[in-house]
């Protein structure tokens, strides 16, 4: 039989994304057929260039619209992304397709639905995406990060708690003192990790910024790596610039070596996307979590409930993600070396590193997808 070609398909959002890379690696790994299909947006992303060229496709791939104006170019747009989905899979003899979520992934799945091939899908959230919901009853698999998606299904038999995978470079065993040196951080006697997503987020970054104003005195010896997003990068540039006075910084729009930068931190503080959440635990990180309020289906609220109730993260609402209230809860943890060690331990349990490797032995093991 021939070996499987398999085709991932999935954008939007980094989090849909990088996921799909960790199984694009694993499955590459075993010497197997595998493609990408991403949106043309997200060219953007520059982790995509760690594809193979020849296995990296794009499609105008349009988001649903309410707009009664924009409707007929937006059913215009996805037609033609299903043809070109439908092309792709008939043409590379792809036997399996696999959506990591986001209304990039609906097309290809249509596709894949209208010629017979089989589908699976991944759901990185506490609470299932519109894909995942819309296509459940036709998937073979959903494979799920948290256990208490399947209250969200009907196809509950279907899903398997396996982890959100994670990409090789995020697990490196690079020493904390080595890893420092790199964000010139090699002074700092604890270092904080703020991470707003993939986009960023203004929330996170007034919060950095205001937290070593109020506590200059007690942070002057932590030092933090920054990741304030695109748009935001040139204006908080410029007030640390200004305001800031003492305290190691590494400020950039986007970390590329995020795994040097796990090894670095002793803490996160971040948004409740699952893929950077399991990020963290994967690396044993305790965090304090400020779900996006505006996220679909309150999905990153849900998230950090999980992680909270586990004791490997503490949630803050958004209202409440100011100085004067997460400045304390930071402090007490990063000087509390007992709750400090409980939370890594609680993290390192909800981690599951080997996702990956779980979600494609399960996929290639199916009979219509064995050697």
């Amino acid at each position: 039989m021939k070996d499987s070609t398999i085709l991932i398909t999935g954008g939007g959002t980094g989090g849909h994304i990088s996921p799909g890379l960790a199984l694009y690696e694993e499955i590459k790994k075993r010497n197997r057929s595998v493609f990408f299909l991403a949106g043309k947006k997200d060219r953007r992303f520059s982790y995509l260039n760690d594809i193979a060229p020849e296995d990296l496709f794009f499609y105008n791939a349009p988001s649903l619209t309410h707009n009664p104006l924009k409707l007929p170019g937006f059913i215009l747009f996805f037609i033609v992304s299903i043809l070109k989905a439908r092309k792709l899979i008939k043409s590379n003899n792809v036997n399996a397709v696999i959506g990591m979520g986001g209304y990039v992934s609906a097309p290809a799945l249509l596709a894949a639905r209208m010629l017979k091939v089989p589908l699976y899908l991944c759901e990185q959230n506490s609470v299932p995406g519109k894909v995942t919901r819309r296509f459940e009853k036709y998937a073979e698999k959903i494979y799920g990060t948290f256990s208490g998606a399947t209250d969200y299904l009907n196809e509950k038999e279907k899903y398997v708690h396996a982890g959100n995978p994670i990409r090789k470079k995020v697990m490196t065993t690079m020493s904390r003192e080595e890893a420092r040196k790199i964000f010139h951080l090699g002074a700092s006697k604890k270092v904080i990790l703020a991470i707003g997503g993939s986009q960023g987020a203004m929330k996170v970054n007034e919060l950095i910024l205001g937290l070593k104003k109020t506590y200059s005195d007690e942070m002057k010896d932590i030092g933090i790596i920054w990741s304030t997003g695109n748009l935001s990068y040139d204006r908080f540039k410029e007030q640390v610039h200004k305001e800031i006075d003492g305290g190691a910084i590494y400020l950039s729009p986007f970390i590329e070596k995020v795994g040097c930068a796990y090894a670095a931190c002793d803490v996160a503080i971040s948004r409740s996307g699952s893929g950077v959440m399991m990020e963290l635990a994967a690396m044993g990180i305790p965090s304090i979590l400020i779900p996006y309020p505006y996220a679909a289906m309150d999905h990153q609220e849900m998230n950090a409930e999980d992680f909270s109730r586990s004791g490997a993260a503490i949630k803050i609402s958004n209202a409440d993600a100011v100085p004067e209230k997460v400045g304390p809860v930071l402090l007490e943890l990063l000087k509390n070396d007992r709750n400090f060690g409980r939370m890594k331990e609680n993290a390192l349990r909800a981690a599951r590193p080997d996702a990956a490797a779980v979600i494609v032995d399960d996929i290639i093991s199916r009979s219509s997808l064995g050697s």
